[in-house]
């Protein structure tokens, strides 16, 4: 919060310099030229000189407040929950324009209170005022004016609502009010983008998470039953591979949290370790079919990617001597790898969450900015899985 009303400040700062340069640059060209050439800067001696720092410090002061101002409403408007941008520009609007009306009425007042009462200058007049033939001024308790060139800038002697003060006033203020909502859009771009960037982080995080609570934590458990069923078998070669390949699976798992992109060849080693051990838990009643053209094989997807759609037809699907489960896993044209299972469902009393495939396409988005396609249809349920042909930039 301190950082950002410093920031306001500093803003503010530097577009009431800039506004106040501008608005009276002429003058300020006048001032410099005269000096430069060694002349009188009016024939009222420091009058104009008063007036032009008069107008510099009103301008200043003027935007400076008009621009603190308009940002303060606007994050008023935010804690009284005006969400809609139209509406919270007019009432931010609407406010400031109340406040600019009676800092433009101030001006007069201030301007005959500062020069005419503490410094007792008046305004320069033109020239033929005085002596030499021209019209005198009316007399009063002031000295009549000397004959004099034109100053370098007549400075106007206010009126309620002079049409030139109103004019710069005008001005001052719409810039205010556009760069303030330009300001505003720049920072709420930067802030969705901030929260991109958290809430991909934290998503990468959820995922990762997910996707480690992918494996039924039941798998480990069959997986030491199906192991203790072949040493009580004395099936020793066949125990020993599956040791390896359990181990296989366990490694490659633990090390996902350190890739995020493998190639296809990477990941069809791991499934196969992974489906060799579903077969010998579903012997007879479980089978896989894996094949995908060598070219293929160099090209990259998300890890873990097909290991949920195992899980969730393993999970989903009636598996059983009378009804055994077909599982197929090709690549296609189009650089696409496919996960197909004929649709043989149980008698689930809960309906399935989706969490798995939800969690999948999230990642898949996320990582290769490509979606996946599932399809239910018929009497096959497939998704499909596009495959990269190289590494995204990061």
């Amino acid at each position: 919060m301190f950082q950002s009303k410093r920031n306001d400040l500093l803003a503010g700062l530097v577009i009431a310099i800039l506004l106040t340069l501008f608005v009276n640059f002429s003058f300020l060209m006048r001032w410099f030229e005269h000096s430069s050439m060694g002349e009188q800067v009016s024939s009222g001696g420091p009058a104009n000189v008063y007036f032009l720092y008069f107008s510099l410090g009103w301008f200043f002061v003027f935007s400076f407040v008009i621009f603190l101002f308009h940002s303060s409403v606007y994050k008023m408007g935010n804690r009284l929950r005006i969400k809609r941008e139209f509406k919270s520009f007019l009432f931010t609007t609407g406010i400031t324009l109340v406040l600019a009306f009676l800092l433009i009425q101030l001006y007069p007042v201030l301007q005959q209170l500062i020069l005419e009462e503490m410094l007792d200058i008046q305004p320069p007049r033109p020239a033929g005022w005085g002596g030499g033939g021209g019209t005198r001024p009316p007399e009063g308790p002031h000295e009549p004016f000397p004959d004099a060139p034109m100053p370098f800038f007549k400075p106007l002697r206010p009126s309620p609502f002079p049409r030139m003060l109103v004019t710069e006033h005008i001005f001052v203020l719409t810039t205010i009010i556009l760069l303030v909502q330009l300001i505003r859009m720049l920072n709420t771009r930067q802030e969705m983008m901030l929260e991109v960037e958290r809430l991909k982080t934290e998503k990468l995080q959820t995922s990762y998470n997910a996707l480690m609570g992918q494996i039924n934590p039941h798998f480990f458990f069959n997986s030491l039953n199906g192991l203790n069923s072949l040493i009580r078998g004395e099936e020793k070669e066949k125990t020993l591979t599956y040791l390896d390949e359990l181990s296989q699976v366990f490694r490659y798992i633990l090390q996902s949290n350190k890739k995020e992109l493998v190639t296809l060849a990477e990941e069809l080693q791991f499934v196969k370790a992974y489906t060799y051990l579903l077969s010998v838990r579903y012997e007879g009643k479980l089978f896989f079919s894996i094949q995908a053209d060598p070219p293929t094989l160099l090209s990259y997807l998300p890890i873990l990617s097909i290991l949920p759609l195992i899980e969730n037809a393993v999970k989903h699907n009636v598996i059983s001597k009378q009804h055994p489960l077909q599982i197929d896993i090709y690549t296609t044209s189009g650089n696409m790898l496919m996960v197909s299972n004929r649709i043989q469902l149980k008698n689930e009393l809960t309906p399935s969450s989706g969490i798995g495939l939800k969690n999948l396409w999230g990642r898949y988005r996320m990582l290769t900015g490509k979606d996946i396609v599932i399809s239910n249809r018929k009497e096959y349920f497939k998704v499909s899985l596009p495959l990269l042909d190289k590494l995204p930039r990061t």
